[in-house]
Parts: structure tokens; sequence; C-alpha cells
């Protein structure tokens, strides 16, 4: 075989046959419908040839065949004129076939072996999973119709539709009880895609159900056995299709369906859903897509098409925390769909940890004057005595009505009543704006007493306090006095430093809380402290102590300060997700209308710099300005049992230019959040400090705690275990625990996921004492998905329009009945008439064999040569 390629040598180059063969490799598709319903995978053997392709090279090739034939004939007719004729056929008949099977070779044979195989049909059924899947799936006067109408026709094989069947429920019936994916798998692949914010799956792929005929019986036994849907795994339908997705965005998940899936085997996608899109791209750009991309849609929609008839409790707005005797209000608002002119019920009602039942407190009826119209029902109450008291307000028709949500028709929160007014100590470097504000606030408030230390002033200036203080508290009795010290800008060179100490031990060991706002004036006296430094004099190494009490690292390069930087114009606070879920800086009693509001304010002109947050600490807002490097605003850190909080400017006063009431309520929830640890130190050895007490459903709650031994000190355990009961009364399981921070002895942090709206209790056991530290975490569902709970018909039809689907309403399928109904009569037999099969089949290259590269061709050729020159030899020809 090593002769051949000296053979090419001497041979013109021979033509590929990559062309051609192409023509009947990978990609060759036979359509479906020339191969029946169930095609079967089968081998095929051909041989191609390199014949030229376009006219001017067969004219070549003819001519060198004719030219070569012609000559080859002429030289022997003149070579054996004296021979004899059979000598002269002999001889042109050899050195032709010699030149024949050179043009074989040139002609370049091969055997294609290729195997034919089934691309199956697919069909993708796209199911919304959102939290509105939860609500009924018709109507509440259909409900009431169904039962009073139906009730007598119903048979066995047509049931009365259930009236308490949710429409994940409805779907489940669909999937898993109807013959819709038996009908489908008739012919095609089927594959189920979940969506509520996004496209999940798929998380169910049934493949086609072979079709075993009396002709391929034994052909297909064992697949037929393999593939039984008895021996397959259940599918797990309540799992996958309960609702968990806070918001619905079917326009760009059905996009992302489409881009994924589009190919020539896609026979249809089946859209399962209400028809709500409240996030995202709009159903319009999901069904552009789908044209371009020649996908049919098939929407199947869920829900009650009427006006639902619903009472809501909107939002819910009391205090956190009052002081006994004092008066408070309990305000509800109140919503309702459907009930114009009717008259709701709102019930006030209270419970308490010693007496669990539910005792109504005061009640009153309003007239609903139209649809999603709030209505406000105000409680005015008093507390009578110390500690925590639930309020749940609920809300009901008079007129008792099937409404189609009542899991919103209550809401509750905690209200902790104190014996005693919160202490305030506040200090300030010099009579800022936002001093002053804040003094003139919490001297007018009746629940805090507050003492005001203005190191500028001078003798016998006045000052609106409780207590006007001229030195910086120098005992134990005088500093932990107070459960909360605001300190504005201070200039903490006056302070001696034995009262930093004090101040140092009251945050760490008596659960202190400490609100520092910088300024441009004295903040660089603590920022400018260095270990170095520090050794010099005592006030150094005091300002270094202080150093821990901040939750941030402060900037002492005097560059970045900017002090000589323009500042026209306010920058907006950036928050960063901590800070959007910390209750105690909504400015509402909502998350969602909170960060509106703080949308409405314009922000601050500066911001004192940061080289970062402390270990351990959390930040909840930063300055936006981009000439500060993202500067923290807001943050706040656990010190020991006590908590600090820095605020980077003195320009919240600004926030009264949104409303009055935002920066008194913005400045009153922070003095009760940070004095938490001071009003509740009721058990010296251990503090439970939820990060927020409000979260919305599928939200992270962050746990700390502070915990210690029997001696009073710093508990060393790797973790604690946190008992967490959820809203339905159970454990939660697995059991959660809280891990040791490894940068602070003594506190442990963990957190949970909220999968459950309500309230879920808190406990941790201390160690060595039969104690339990306990808290509540209350979780509120999202508004997104209850907005509006009607079926989107318009919607849902426009999708399937143009595409060459269709719209159904799979309250008007009859499943348990679906099986007993004619084929063509059904609704799932329509649906599955929309659906042709598009399966293809394909030939696959196997194995590509050159016929002409084997020895005895080699010794045919040498042979024609061979007997050509040894017949030329005897016959004396030259």
């Amino acid at each position: 075989m090593n002769l051949w390629p000296q053979l090419f040598q001497m041979l013109p180059v021979a033509q590929s046959v990559d062309s051609q063969s192409s023509k009947t490799g990978a990609d060759t598709i036979i359509p479906a419908g020339t191969i029946g319903s169930t095609p079967t995978d089968s081998t095929i053997t051909m041989v191609e040839w390199g014949w030229p392709e376009d006219p001017l090279t067969w004219a070549i090739l003819l001519a060198a065949g004719v030219a070569i034939t012609a000559y080859v004939v002429w030289l022997y007719r003149r070579d054996t004129t004296e021979t004899g004729l059979a000598t002269r056929i002999w001889l042109t008949a050899l050195r032709l076939a010699m030149f024949a099977g050179l043009l074989l070779i040139w002609l370049n044979p091969q055997e294609r072996t290729q195997e034919s195989m089934t691309r199956p049909s697919r069909v993708a059924i796209i199911v919304d999973r959102s939290l509105s899947m939860r609500h009924p799936a018709i109507d509440a006067s259909a409900n009431i119709s169904a039962s009073a109408e139906s009730e007598p026709k119903a048979t066995p094989t047509q049931p009365a539709v259930d009236s308490t069947a949710t429409r994940s429920e409805l779907v489940k019936k669909l999937l898993a009880d109807s013959p819709m994916l038996e009908a489908l798998r008739q012919q095609h692949e089927v594959s189920v895609f979940m969506f509520d914010s996004t496209l999940q799956g798929p998380v169910v792929t049934l493949p086609v159900k072979p079709s075993v005929t009396e002709s391929n019986a034994s052909a297909n036994a064992n697949t037929a056995e393999a593939t039984d849907d008895k021996s397959a795994t259940p599918v797990a339908w309540d799992e996958i299709l309960a609702p968990k997705g806070l918001e619905t965005r079917l326009g760009e998940s059905l996009s992302d369906a489409v881009r994924q899936l589009a190919g020539r085997t896609l026979s249809g996608m089946l859209v399962i859903s209400d028809g709500s899109n409240n996030a995202g791209i709009d159903l319009d750009a999901a069904r552009d897509r789908a044209l371009s991309q020649k996908v049919k849609l098939i929407t199947l929609g869920v829900g009650g098409t009427e006006p639902p008839r619903n009472v809501q409790v909107a939002d819910l707005q009391a205090p956190t925390d009052v002081q006994v005797g004092d008066p408070f209000d309990v305000v509800a608002f109140v919503t309702a769909q459907g009930l114009t002119g009717q008259k709701v019920l709102v019930e006030l009602v209270s419970s308490t940890t010693e007496d669990p039942a539910e005792t109504i407190v005061a009640s009153q009826e309003m007239v609903v004057s139209g649809d999603n119209l709030p209505m406000e029902a105000k409680f005015p109450l008093k507390a009578g005595k110390t500690g925590s008291t639930r309020y749940t307000i609920r809300a009901q028709p008079v007129v008792a009505q099937q409404e189609i949500n009542i899991e919103d028709n209550r809401q509750s929160l905690t209200i902790n009543a104190l014996d005693k007014p919160t202490r305030v100590l506040l200090v300030a470097g010099g009579p800022m704006r936002d001093y002053q504000f804040v003094r003139n606030l919490l001297f007018r408030h009746k629940g805090i007493d507050v003492d005001v230390l203005l190191q500028t002033s001078a003798t016998g200036t006045s000052q609106e306090s409780d207590n006007l203080l001229t030195a910086f508290p120098t005992t134990r009795e005088e500093l932990y006095s107070y459960d909360v010290m605001i300190a504005f800008d201070p200039d903490w060179r006056l302070i001696p430093p034995e009262s930093i100490d004090l101040l140092y031990d009251w945050v760490f060991q008596e659960a202190g809380g400490l609100i520092v706002i910088a300024g441009d004036v004295n903040t660089l006296q603590v920022a400018a402290v260095s270990a170095s430094t520090a050794e010099q004099s005592a006030l150094g190494k005091q300002l270094m102590k202080l150093q821990e009490l901040y939750p941030v690292i402060l900037n002492s390069y005097l560059s970045d300060l900017r002090f000589d930087q323009e500042h026209s114009q306010p920058w907006p606070l950036a928050f960063t997700p901590e800070g959007e879920a910390a209750s105690f800086l909504q400015l509402t009693d909502e998350a969602t209308s909170s960060q509106a509001r703080w949308k409405e304010f314009a922000g601050f002109y500066k911001c004192y710099p940061t080289s970062g947050p402390k270990a351990g600490a959390t930040v909840y807002s930063r300055f936006s300005d981009p000439r500060s490097e993202s500067a923290i605003l807001m943050a706040s850190q656990f010190f020991g049992q006590g908590r600090t909080f820095y605020l980077g400017s003195g320009e919240m006063w600004r926030l009264r230019s949104v409303d009055d009431e935002d920066y008194d309520r913005f400045w009153i929830k922070t003095i009760r959040e940070f004095s938490q640890g001071r009003l509740k130190r009721g058990n010296r050895r251990g503090l439970l400090m939820p990060e927020t007490r409000k979260i919305a459903l599928g939200q992270t709650a962050r746990i700390r705690a502070r915990l210690l031994d029997a001696q009073f000190q710093p508990l060393s355990a790797p973790s604690v275990p946190l008992q967490l009961i959820d809203p339905s009364g159970r454990p939660v399981v697995p059991p959660r625990s809280l891990v040791a921070d490894p940068n602070r002895p003594g506190e442990f942090v963990g957190d949970f996921r909220a999968s459950l709206a309500g309230v879920y209790k808190l406990s941790v056991e201390i160690p060595q004492s039969s104690e339990l530290l306990q808290e509540e975490v209350s979780v509120a569902l999202p508004k997104l998905e209850d907005e509006n709970i009607r079926q989107n018909v318009v919607g849902l039809k426009n999708l399937a329009e143009g595409t060459g689907g269709a719209y159904f309403n799979l309250n008007d399928l009859n499943l348990s009945a679906a099986k007993t109904v004619a084929v063509n009569e059904s609704g799932i037999d329509r649906i599955a008439a929309l659906l042709p099969n598009r399966s293809e089949q394909i030939l696959i290259d196997q194995r590509l064999k050159t016929l002409w590269d084997r020895e005895w061709v080699l010794f045919v050729l040498v042979g024609l040569i061979s007997a050509e020159w040894l017949t030329r030899k005897l016959i004396k020809l030259a």
C-alpha cells in the first residue's frame, strides 16, 4: 500500500465527495408524514461516487476519456499492423482497462452506512406557580349557582365542580387525574415547566408513549415493558404545583421558554395561567417572539372571570411600644371588591400570653362606597398594664358572602406596654439643626424623658429638656439611668476618659443604645487616632477605645473629607436590602409604601467619608454621591449586649420637607429600636434580637442573640438551638440553630426563610438555666399577587391569536367526565387536535468506507501494466 502515494502523484486530483455526501448526511431529515405515527429506527447502506457536479467538468472528463481512448486505439493500430487483429485488441484492452481503473480511483467510490433515527415531536406545558394560584378556581357567584342548580343533576360520570378548589388544585386535577397528558403523549414528548418570577424546568419530562401493534409487538415488547407507567415513579404534583412566587412574570417567562425550546419538532406550548402579569415585559412582547419563531401558543385560563367579592385588611398602623397610661390608636385601612353599597364589620380583638383566647375590644360597621377604596377604622385605646398584647383586626361582610380570598381578612401586631418612659441622653458638640429638632421632638413626647448636654452653651442657657446638664455623667448611677444616648458630633475631648470607660461598659455590659451622628467639626478627632498616637496620651487611648463603638471605619484622610468641595445638590439615599427590610427605617407600616416615601426624599448634600463597615456590622444605606466612593450613611452593630447606630450626616432635618411626621417617626422608631436592650433587660444573661420584626413572605429574617454563662462571661459554645414555631403552631423542620459569631464572643447569629404568612415565634433557652428568651417576627403576604385576581381572559386570548393556537377556559373542562366524552368532542381532544405530530426521522452517519483502497486493486492495475509490458516483449514491440 505504500505505492499509492507515489501513484497519486501521477493522477489528476480527485474531486471531493463531501458536497455530495452532505446531501444524505447527519442533517438529512425525512418528514414525519412519510414515516407513520410511530416510526422505527433502521440502518441504510449506500455507495457514493465523486461524479462531477458542473457541466464544464463533465465536458472535460468526457473529452479526456474520448481522447485517451482514441489515442490508445490509434497507438496500437499503428504498432500492431504486423501482428494481427487479436493482438491489437488484447493490448488495446489492457491499456484501456488500466485507464479505467485509474478513473475508478479518481471517482473515489465510498460505502456510507447511516442509521435512521426519530426525533420526537415536543409539547411544552408552562404552568403558573405564583401566589395568585392559591385563590379559588371559580367565581363566588358561580359557586353558589353551581351548588344550587347542578347538584340535583350530578351523576357519577359528571359530578359537580368543587366550589372550594383553588386554581393550583384544579391544575393538579388536569395534569394528574385527567387524560390530558396521556392524550398528548400519544404523539409527543411532554415537558412541564413552572414559572412565577422566573421560568423553571423542565420539572417533569414524559416520553412519547410507545404504540404496540400486532405487526411490531415482538420487536417493541422490551420497550413497552420498560416504559410502562405503572413502574414509573409517581410525580409529586402537590409539591411541584404549590403556589410560591411573590410576583408573576408571564411575558418574560414565556419569552424565555420560546427562546429555549423553539425548533422544527416543537408542536406548540400550552400555557396554564390566570393571565396575571404584574412584573417584567408585557404579553405582547412574548407573543411577538412566538410569532417570529413560529411557535404555536395555546392558552388555558384558570380562575374566575367575574369581578370577585373580597374584603381585605390592606394596612394596619399602631405603635410598637407605648407607656402605661398613655393613649394610642390602632388604625386599620380596609378595602373591598364587589360589595359596593354593602356593610363591612371591622372588629378589634386582643389576646395575651397569659390569655391566648381572643377578646373583642371594639367594632365598627362601614359602608363600602366603591371597589378598592380604602376605609379607615380608628380604635382609640389606652395602655392599662405592662406587658405585650396582641391586637388583631378582623373584617368581614355583615351579610355572609363567599369571598375569593379569606386569608387577607385579618392582620395582627404586638404592642408592648412599658411602665416607665424611655430615658434619652442628648449630647451635642454644637446647636446644629438636627439637634434642635430632635431635642424639641423628644421634649414634647410623653413617653420619653430627655436630658440635654450642649457642649457649646454658656452658663444660663435655656434648653427644652427635662434636665439641662453642664457636664457628661461621671458615675455609673448617673449614666446607667439612661436607655439610649444620641451624640450629635460631640467634642469627645471634653468628656473625661473615665466617662468614656463608663460609656463603653454601659453599651457592652448594660445593653445601652448609642446613636452617633457624624459631623464636619469633631468626628475627625476620633478618626485621626491611631494605635501609635494613642500611646502618647490617656485621651488618645480612650478615643481609640471609643472607635470600637462605631460600626464603621472612619476615614481620617483630610483629602477625602473634601471640605473645599462644592455641595450644590442633594443625593438620595441608596438603601441596601437590609435597609429596605429594617422595620425601624420604614416611614410607613408597609415596606413597599415606605420605599416609595423614601424616594420622595431628595437626600443629603454631604456625608462623612468612611473606609468600610466593621466586621459583623449591618449597612442600611450608602451615600449615592459618586465622588464619595459609596460612603456609608447608616449602619449598626451589636456590641456586647447593646447596639450602636451610625448616621453619617447631620442633615436628617431635610426629611421634614417631605412630611414632618416622617421625620418624627424616623427618630422615635430609631430611639425605640436601639433602646430595646435596656428596656428588655429583665434577664441579664441574654438578649434575643431579630434584625427586623416584620418581613414579607419569602424574605429571610436574620436573628442575633447575646448570651452569658453562669459567671456572666460571654458564653463559649459553637452554637445554640433556636426554637422556631411557624404561624400554624408547628415547629419548623429541620430544627434551626444560632452559630457563634467568630468576631464577637458570646454572640450567635442565624436566619430562617419565611414560607408562611403570619407570626413566627422564636425562643432560645439560656444555657444552665430554665429561662427562655422569646421574640416574634411577623410575616406579611405581598399584595402584588392580590391586586387583581380576575382571570385575564383578554390577555390570554391575545397571546394565542395569530400563532395558530387558541384560548380555552379550564373551568369549562369537565375533567372528571373527560374520559367518557367521545373523541374530538371534549376540550382535551380539541387541545390535542391543535398540536400535530412534528416528529422527524434523521439519518446519522455511522461509518464511511472507501471501496477502492484495497490490495487487490493495486494488484489488478500492476497486473494490467505487467501483462501489457510482457505482451509487447513477446511480440517484440518497442
